[in-house]
């Protein structure tokens, strides 16, 4: 089976650091290509000529070298990745969260009949603010208007486009239903760790990773961290990631200050598996989230997760220490705790993890556990290979 992935960035393909989603894209390219299939990444942001790499074909839709404005892009080099999607022929067509091309990568996938499913990468991705994420906008009020227009022309159009939205949490499912959108819910893929990793001393007691940056002002919640350090000054955090962004300069400054903070920034993949291994807790700070790969690749490697805010599937505990016994077949509120939106009652539950060993390792199965029932990589590939067979209704994008 031929199939073409239509992303932005290749950065985990070829090898460089990058953000979650990317990951994403990366792991079932190479998931279906152990499969047997033939797989094409189409990524606009590519720079080099077109190189096979993992078994995975990437190559860029346009010149990379050309720069051209954006009204000039929809009138020249829309059409030529749509003219390029049908060369592809392929039989099952991917992209994933909030592109600014993402009409024209359907429509290129339908004129050749074939299925074209859509990914979320984020539960912003079914919202209004999607379009401030298609245009790389902050939040100044002079524009939300044009963000908003993007929402309507870009982004919602596709979410009706789409032969299926792929949710990754029953939250987004539930909202693909609401807004009457064909919609399925498969789990996020995650690599299983090596058995050295799970060997490692444990040199830290929190890891924090993301990235946040291209002046789009997302909030990752840097600054709850440097809360929780000042309140929690006996517990050794770690941060781990691209923090670029320039509203977050000033708060990443103050953060690298404190003495019980390690601020590595921008790490290799193997080098932040090692940093998650090497740490007892793992920590989610964001006001929102699609669903965490530092959550997934926190509990393949045996660590419980503390987040402020999200809950994904309600797999953490809701403001509690311990988290309850797991059930036959149910992991809900097993994996950590979720803070609901509360600094200070985050505190004290890293405080209590940290004092309750037993527990920790307790949950850390638990999550190796779960990670193998739902998002070992073979099992999540065959669900996304099951719509190949789905009938591509030729529909307007």
């Amino acid at each position: 089976m031929r199939i073409c992935v239509i992303y932005p960035i290749a950065r985990w393909l070829t090898g460089l650091p990058c953000g979650g989603a990317e990951k994403q894209i990366g792991l079932l390219a190479e998931g279906w290509t152990r499969h047997g299939h033939e797989v094409m990444v189409i990524a606009s942001e590519y720079r080099d000529a077109p190189t096979s790499t993992r078994g995975v074909l990437i190559r860029a839709p346009w010149n990379p070298d050309e720069r051209v404005s954006r009204p000039r892009a929809l009138a020249c080099r829309y059409p030529d990745l749509t003219r390029l999607l049908r060369r592809a022929n392929a039989d099952l067509y991917y992209l994933r969260g909030a592109q600014i091309y993402s009409r024209w990568s359907i429509a290129g996938g339908h004129a050749v009949d074939a299925p074209v499913l859509l990914g979320l990468a984020s539960d912003r991705n079914l919202q209004p603010e999607a379009g401030r994420m298609i245009l790389s906008a902050g939040h100044r009020a002079s524009q939300r208007p044009l963000a908003h227009l993007a929402w309507l022309a870009l982004q919602r159009p596709a979410l009706r486009a789409a032969d299926v939205i792929i949710a990754q949490t029953e939250a987004q499912a539930t909202q693909c239903a609401r807004m009457r959108l064909p919609h399925a819910l498969i789990p996020s893929i995650v690599e299983v760790p090596s058995p050295d990793l799970l060997e490692r001393p444990q040199g830290w007691d929190v890891a924090w990773a993301g990235n946040a940056h291209g002046g789009a002002g997302r909030d990752k919640g840097v600054a709850i961290i440097t809360e929780l350090a000042r309140a929690l000054p006996r517990a050794r955090f770690v941060v781990v990631g691209t923090l670029s962004d320039g509203a977050l300069v000033d708060e990443v400054r103050r953060l690298s200050t404190l003495a019980n903070v390690t601020v590595l920034g921008p790490v290799e993949y193997g080098r932040a598996q090692e940093v998650l291994a090497s740490s007892r807790l793992v920590l989610n700070t964001s006001p929102t989230e699609g669903f965490s790969n530092v959550m997934l690749e926190g509990w393949a490697l045996g660590k419980p997760s503390l987040a402020l805010n999200v809950n994904p599937n309600q797999l953490l505990a809701d403001r509690a220490w311990p988290p309850t016994t797991a059930r036959e077949n149910s992991y809900t509120g097993t994996l950590g705790s979720c803070a609901g939106g509360d600094v200070s009652l985050l505190a004290r539950l890293i405080d209590a993890a940290l004092q309750d060993n037993g527990g920790r390792e307790r949950v850390g199965a638990i999550g190796q556990a779960y990670v193998a029932d739902w998002h070992a990589a073979d099992a999540v590939c065959a669900r996304y290979e099951a719509f190949a067979a789905l009938p591509a209704p030729r529909r307007e994008a």
